[in-house]
């Protein structure tokens, strides 16, 4: 599902000017939603709007000069995963209880679903007899 890049994950610094870097650079809006792939990797053009959106104020005119989809240097790129992280973090916390909880809780489920169904047919056995 789409990660909308939240105005509270950003670095310090000027929306108008990471908006327009966005715009200039990649086309994209502010509120874009940023897509990651089914296997987990990120596209070049999230990778690129996550630094732009997560770049240090100083960094921001070198950014903009750069080239397009050029590699990051390492301060940019570990900027832009730790926003990603930072955003899956909150959509995490959302949920009421973790995965390992849920899946506890499901198991549990079926168990109870199958002892039910267990008796139930105890009970069409003895009922025939």
């Amino acid at each position: 599902p789409p990660l909308p890049a939240q105005a509270s994950t950003l670095a310090q610094g000027s929306l108008r000017e990471r908006e327009q870097l966005l715009q200039s650079r990649l086309g994209l809006a502010l509120e874009a939603e940023l897509r990651l792939h089914p296997s987990g990797t990120l596209d070049p053009i999230t990778l690129e709007a996550l630094a732009v959106l997560s770049a240090p104020p100083s960094h921001l005119a070198a950014l903009a000069r750069s080239q397009v989809f050029a590699p990051l240097p390492p301060v940019l790129e570990l900027a832009a995963l730790a926003t990603l992280r930072h955003v899956c973090l909150v959509r995490l916390g959302r949920y009421g209880s973790s995965l390992d909880e849920d899946e506890e809780a499901a198991l549990a489920l079926e168990q109870q679903q199958r002892r039910r169904e267990e008796q139930e047919d105890q009970q069409e056995g003895q009922q025939e007899d």
